[in-house]
């Protein structure tokens, strides 16, 4: 049985870590409905009003890349009170801005907090947990991040009806305040810390992505965010735009295809973890590459074909995601914050950079643009993965 670290217990904690996990969606998608009105109110741009998200992503993955260093460091719990205090300041600021930007400064302020905070979920699993347990909790924690995104704008729709954006933020300062409480009944799980001074820190980057097998599983499985992200990049333009739907039309497709992103790690944990690794991730890969091969060539005939070429897609691309952060856990003993951070902040640059080039004006159309990710980096990952030596695959630290 894992040690007690939290006061209220280890399923309370397991709670806990699953809801650190979910702050950036809800940082990010919350007050997606309320853009409109926040661009109106600040006499601004829509396309200002949208940096507040795009540089929160950016400044988001890339504020992990030191707080992993620094946690393995200092320790996990100095990091989520830190995290913590940066975001419910920011978000108290961010109500109170009077200008986009005002808001777009204190925005980054948020993401760096919420990149201490999110960081600090898979750390403090690996530190507690070990083996079956270990992969069964980064499952449902990896349920919840995939429902986070799906259930914010839900939220965040109803909160406006009897606030504004503001109190949105609001909320989101409440958010931070339990992330901070929640570390005051923590107890410190990181048993050996790193020496020397930020260089040295920092440099612990470097030598986890020297260990070969984590460095090959970490570009791998990044890219696998790739045809999700570009998902989420042109569906509204090809639902909208190419088959002409309404938005509440669009919506129930979008719904759907969220359905199957959450279906994934519960399906692979009820049918599939019993596979063996090789064969798991080959026939997932490979059905994301067949799946972008049926949207180049039937994508574009009918809104309901598109979307039962895009469902293998997100259904695969999440199932891989508990087995994979498992996977790359395991292959190292030490400098757990690092790797999770490297873990996070990875699959964010990917998807990213996924969603730029379906952006590009050399595809013909949206759907190739999705298909053509799909193939592209489906097989990439599956090559990458049947390259992969099984030696680092299959090591297990104790």
């Amino acid at each position: 049985m894992p040690r007690k670290v939290f006061a209220l217990g280890n399923r309370w904690l397991i709670a806990y870590l699953a809801f650190l996990s979910a702050f950036a969606p809800l940082s990010t998608d919350m007050y997606l409905p309320a853009l409109p009105s926040m661009a109106a109110t600040l006499h601004t741009t829509d396309a200002l009003s949208s940096l507040s998200i795009s540089c929160f992503l950016l400044l988001f993955a890339l504020s992990m890349l030191f707080w992993g260093p620094y946690s393995d460091k200092a320790g996990r719990r100095p990091v989520l009170l830190l995290g913590a205090v940066l975001y419910v300041v920011s978000s108290v600021a961010i109500v109170l801005s009077t200008s986009i930007e005002s808001l777009l400064f204190w925005r980054g302020v948020q993401a760096v907090g919420s990149g201490g905070i999110s960081a600090m979920s898979l750390a403090i699993v690996k530190d507690v947990l070990r083996g079956p347990v270990m992969a069964r909790v980064i499952t449902w924690i990896q349920t919840i991040t995939i429902l986070a995104p799906m259930l914010a704008p839900v939220i965040g729709g109803l909160l406006l009806t009897f606030t504004s954006w503001r109190g949105i933020f609001v909320c989101l300062a409440f958010c931070g305040l339990l992330a901070g409480g929640g570390a005051l009944l923590l107890r410190e799980t990181l048993l050996v810390r790193t020496e020397g001074g930020l260089g040295r820190m920092m440099g612990r980057i470097g030598y986890v992505l020297r260990q070969r097998g984590f460095r090959s599983l970490l570009l791998i499985f990044s890219a696998v965010c790739m045809p999700f992200m570009a998902f989420l990049a042109v569906s509204s333009y090809i639902y909208q735009g190419i088959f002409g739907l309404s938005p509440q039309t669009y919506s129930l497709f979008f719904a759907i295809n969220a359905g199957m992103s959450l279906l994934g790690p519960l399906c692979y944990g009820r049918w599939f973890a019993t596979w063996p690794l090789r064969r798991f991730f080959t026939v997932f890969l490979a059905a994301i590459v067949l799946s972008g091969v049926g949207l180049l060539c039937m994508g574009d005939w009918h809104p309901v074909i598109f979307a039962l070429w895009c469902a293998p897609i997100s259904f695969c691309s999440s199932a891989t995601r508990p087995p994979s952060t498992v996977l790359m856990l395991n292959q190292l003993s030490t400098d757990t914050g690092t790797m999770t951070a490297l873990i996070n902040s990875g699959g964010l640059l990917f998807g990213s950079t996924s969603m730029f080039l379906c952006g590009l004006s050399f595809w013909p159309d949206s759907v190739t643009a999705m298909g053509g990710m799909a193939c592209l980096a489906g097989l990439a990952t599956l090559l990458g993965w049947l390259w992969v030596d099984d030696r680092s695959l299959y090591r297990k630290v104790a």
